[in-house]
């Protein structure tokens, strides 16, 4: 294969691997908005944020479709075997299979911190809902005693 091909090939890991970093940081702010600070303003900030590194890593995604057509792999990238095909292709060079290795390793720790912050947002808004329910809750209370005639305070 050409080397052209390869440089290519190691430059989109390249990126992936710096958006997945900026991806895996906005997570830990993500949470640290949620659990720590209880920040919905900056909450917000970092999901716009993330939307754009998921945008970028969905644009990244069809530049390695163009690269694997050229390079004749038709799996696409990030299903099982992608690394063993890119590997395949570039057997002598030292640094692909590290660059794969630390992509991979990286994408699965981003799922499990993602599904972490997920879960951590729902019991945040599960513990607003009852706020919010204990209060609307406490009004009624309230409105109820001063039609009775109970004194307002």
């Amino acid at each position: 294969m050409p080397a052209d091909l390869l440089n290519s090939a190691k430059e989109l890991l390249s990126q992936e691997l710096k958006l997945c970093k900026m991806l895996r940081t906005m997570i830990s702010r993500e949470l640290e908005a949620i659990v720590l600070d209880g920040d919905m303003d900056e909450l917000l900030r970092v999901l716009r944020s993330k939307d754009d590194v998921i945008s970028q890593l969905q644009l990244l995604t069809d530049s390695w479709q163009d690269l694997l057509l050229s390079m004749g792999i038709v799996r696409p990238q990030g299903v099982e075997g992608f690394g063993k095909d890119i590997l395949a292709l570039f057997p002598d060079d030292q640094d692909l299979p590290h660059l794969l290795e630390e992509t991979r390793t990286l994408a699965e720790g981003i799922m499990k911190a993602e599904d972490e912050a997920q879960a951590e947002l729902e019991k945040h808004a599960a513990g607003l809902r009852s706020q919010i329910t204990s209060r609307a809750h406490g009004r009624q209370v309230a409105a109820s005693y001063a039609k009775m005639g109970g004194s307002s305070i």
